[in-house]
């Protein structure tokens, strides 16, 4: 028997109860393998809009609502407690569209509301252009007819999701292409509006697969644009961008899935900056294909490269700012900058590798806030040069001068290489890593693929990739969806960026909607930290789980006292780690180790002057582009912090507020 999933039903089936989602696991594997079997019940539902509705019994109180189709078979459309599932039944409809040959699950739509209203059209275009985009031909006048923008919205938060985003587009006055048209079955089944929306299983070893591993969306529906950042064959170095939220971990994991199996025995590299990020994409190759393929490497990039350099130089040892800071103040005594400066042009100098004096003469410097002249540069290396030494004595090196070595060996074809990486969170990467990634993976086609969001940049300034010689014009690709935050929220998280960004984060759809954010200002911490944990009794008490709840500050110390100050009121609290299995608990961490992390709820305590930006950092800068950088990278982390959020956010400071609230 041949059957398709619809993504309604992951979506009604993630918010029934652990146990109840293996009874609906074990009734759907069942009913495909023998659908009379004799513990089945199921009817047919005859006094609906839509002929070819059935009902699936998992117990006395849950149904299964499927469709019978004549071509693909059956359809699972639905699941929840009986009157519910119904009910759903009852206001849905299911339909090959006229136009574009895609069949559409969408809400049922009551022509008679508008039929007495004076026309007054928000969408003032051909009623046949419209039925190209993909409306349903029963949505037509209602469209035409509605008459403000909370109309429209009620009225398309029915329609598909691949329709909604068209018409979002028309009504934010933008050109906008009808899809192809489907016009047989394979074209139905394998067309990325269909994928976009049906998962068609071809066989029961398939359909086993699909059932053995967590139910989750992102393993199945892709949006056309991360379906093509995924599957495309890019003749060179690649990227995708977007703001949080528009999936591109999601596309991260399934374009290193589909490398792994597109050059099998070739070795593919799954990396990224952040540790705690490395440990959640292992857990997500796991999640997608049950195991981590054995050509493919999942590994954090530092991790990754100390192993490398241990291999093919020897063991060493990592020098800390904390070692190697005196040896700098000491080997420039006569040099009239301030120990910040000093730290930041030696980090700089660092990153790129200008390890010999003919580079660093004549690098430019721009942005640097501090200028300099040719003798004041040649005094600086030398001081730097006299750092170098010394730690070559004391058997250290930088981790950027680790990067540097490990490039040159693989420039000089003497370390064995990748056939493919993929980067998640490539914003975070400075020269050094860039460089080593790229001297660690053949030249040719898929070799190089990155996905990143400059508004979540934590670590690093702004970089030139053309200089670095990773060249991805005409292979880049946008995504414009935002899959988990409610657009209340991504206009919370929107607010805190600077007007510069806002061009690019406006033409994100974000078809969710949601409560308000809560802000809310103290007195003192004590009365912040009472109100957090109240908020927090009240999400469980909603019948949120803990694990779905995340707390998050700026700095550990905070981190650590709400955790206590959690469990001292009963509710289980963990602290956020870089290992794949977190322990039980509300989430409880930094900003920094949420990172790619997503919760239905979040808390962010905390947002305070002091704290975003955190001055401790602030009164170390250099010069006043150091400090503003600074700035930037915070107003970045704050944004990361609310953007965590799917459903629920929460935010609270004490005495005076972060600049960044307001606007």
């Amino acid at each position: 028997m041949s059957v398709a999933i619809a993504d309604s039903f992951y979506k009604s089936l993630a918010k029934l109860t652990r146990e109840e989602q293996d009874r609906v696991r074990e009734t759907v594997f069942t009913f495909l393998q023998n659908p009379r079997h004799p513990s089945l019940k199921m009817h047919k539902l005859e006094k609906l809009k839509t002929k070819g509705f059935w009902s699936l019994y998992v117990n006395m109180d849950l149904r299964i609502i499927l469709y019978e189709h004549t071509q693909v078979g059956f359809i699972l459309a639905y699941v929840n407690h009986h009157d519910d599932a119904y009910r759903w039944a009852e206001n849905h409809q299911v339909e090959v569209h006229p136009r574009t040959g895609v069949l559409q699950i969408f809400r049922v739509v009551e022509e008679t509301r508008v039929v007495t209203r004076e026309i007054h059209p928000l969408l003032n275009y051909p009623e046949d252009y419209l039925l190209d985009l993909g409306v349903p031909p029963s949505y037509i006048k209602p469209l035409l007819l509605v008459e403000n923008e909370e109309e429209f919205e009620e009225l398309l938060s029915g329609l598909p999701q691949d329709v909604q985003e068209r018409l979002l587009d028309l009504y934010a006055g933008k050109k906008v292409v009808p899809p192809p048209k489907v016009s047989t079955l394979e074209d139905l089944t394998r067309h990325p509006l269909s994928r976009q929306h049906l998962q068609f299983i071809q066989d029961l070893d398939e359909l086993r697969r699909a059932l053995s591993y967590p139910w989750e969306r992102w393993m199945v529906f892709l949006h056309p644009a991360q379906r093509e950042a995924v599957e495309r064959t890019f003749q060179g170095p690649a990227r995708v961008t977007g703001t949080a939220g528009t999936g591109k971990t999601v596309v991260a994991l399934h374009r290193a899935a589909l490398l792994a199996k597109r050059y099998p025995g070739e070795p593919i590299l799954l990396t990224s900056f952040n540790r705690f990020l490395a440990a959640r994409l292992r857990a997500g190759v796991r999640l997608l294909l049950g195991e981590v393929p054995p050509n493919l490497t999942v590994e954090n990039l530092h991790s990754l490269a100390t192993r490398l350099y241990a291999q093919h130089f020897g063991p060493t040892q990592i020098a800390t700012e904390e070692t190697y800071l005196p040896w700098l103040r000491e080997a420039a005594p006569d040099l009239a900058y301030e120990p910040e400066f000093l730290r930041s042009e030696f980090a700089f100098v660092d990153s790129f590798g200008l390890y010999q004096w003919d580079l660093y003469k004549t690098f430019p410097r721009s942005g640097r806030g501090v200028p300099l002249t040719a003798r004041e540069r040649r005094r600086l290396f030398d001081a730097f040069q006299k750092v170098w030494e010394r730690m070559e004595d004391e058997g250290l090196l930088t981790f950027n001068r680790l990067l540097h070595r490990l490039r040159a060996k693989g420039e000089a074809g003497e370390l064995p290489r990748f056939r493919a990486a993929v980067v998640d969170e490539a914003q975070d990467l400075g020269p050094a890593e860039l460089l080593f990634l790229r001297a660690l993976v053949e030249e040719g086609p898929d070799n190089l693929f990155f996905a990143l969001d400059p508004a979540q940049r934590i670590y690093r300034g702004p970089l030139s990739w053309q200089a670095l010689g990773l060249e991805v014009r005409g292979r880049s690709i946008r995504l414009k969806v935002n899959y988990r935050t409610t657009r209340e929220i991504a206009r919370a998280a929107e607010n805190l960026l600077p007007p510069e960004a806002e061009e690019e984060v406006r033409e994100v759809l974000s078809l969710l909607r949601g409560p308000e954010p809560t802000i809310r200002g103290f007195a003192g911490q004590e009365s912040c930290t009472a109100d957090l944990v109240a908020w927090v009794r009240g999400r469980l008490d909603f019948g949120f789980l803990p694990e779905e709840i995340g707390v998050l500050a700026r700095v550990w110390d905070l981190a650590k006292h709400l955790r206590d100050a959690l469990e001292a009121k009963g509710i289980p609290a963990t602290l956020l780690s870089d290992r794949e299995e977190q322990g039980q608990g509300v989430r409880v961490g930094t900003v920094h180790s949420a990172k790619g992390l997503e919760f239905r709820a979040v808390a962010v305590y905390g947002v305070n002057h002091n704290l975003f930006p955190l001055e401790s950092l602030l009164r170390k800068a250099p010069s006043e582009g150091d400090r503003e950088a600074l700035v930037e990278q915070d107003r970045n982390l704050l944004y990361v912090a609310f953007s965590r959020a799917r459903e629920q956010l929460w935010v609270g400071y004490w005495g005076e507020p972060s600049p960044f609230l307001g606007g």
